[in-house]
């Protein structure tokens, strides 16, 4: 039945319902690759490892919550450990609940926590009631945006302002933390 009422229909009828199928056939395909796209998104570097190993630290403007400037050359002097973090990250909390087991176990590494986005004031104050080891708040993201920081935790060892590793560990595992302490010891 449905045959022969194309039959009879006009022409300009024809290629009209033939558009507007195509039309939600390219719809639908459109949607369905778009979801697809969605669920798989390309796999990328949280920081360039290559491009920053044995390169200096940036520039940088970072403060402490009463507006003191961590001094750039203090970030160039001795074996520092910068953890990238934010107050409202629960990787950041396991970050900072193992942290404070390690970090007092070398004297001679000096850890901060580095605070890249967000509101310097609100980030600063969560921050420092939430975290064991001193926040200072990267002014203009400056050490964030070069290093191509852009999700959280993250961990950078300086030896005299050189990068000489980097950390990215988006959760926190007993393998990453041994790992960690391991390294830290043969520091």
């Amino acid at each position: 039945m449905a045959v022969g009422f194309v039959k009879f229909m006009r022409p300009s009828t024809k290629t009209l319902g033939i558009a507007l199928v195509l039309i939600a056939v390219f719809c639908v395909s459109f949607y369905f690759f778009y979801k697809r796209a969605q669920k798989d998104p390309p796999k990328q570097d949280l920081i360039l490892t290559s491009a920053v190993i044995n390169q200096p630290l940036p520039k940088s403007n970072l403060v402490n919550i009463s507006g003191k400037p961590l001094g750039d050359e203090r970030l160039r002097q001795g074996k520092i450990v910068l953890v990238f973090m934010m107050p409202d990250c629960k990787p950041c909390d396991q970050e900072n609940e193992f942290l404070k087991t390690v970090a007092g176990s070398r004297k001679d590494v000096s850890f901060f926590y580095v605070l890249p986005f967000g509101n310097k004031d609100q980030v600063l104050k969560l921050a420092q009631s939430k975290y064991a080891l001193e926040p200072v708040y990267d002014n203009g993201s400056n050490v964030a945006k070069t290093l191509e920081i852009y999700q959280v935790p993250i961990k950078v060892f300086l030896e005299d302002g050189i990068i000489k590793r980097t950390w990215i560990d988006a959760t926190v595992t007993s393998e990453k933390q041994t790992e960690f302490k391991n390294w830290l010891r043969a520091l």
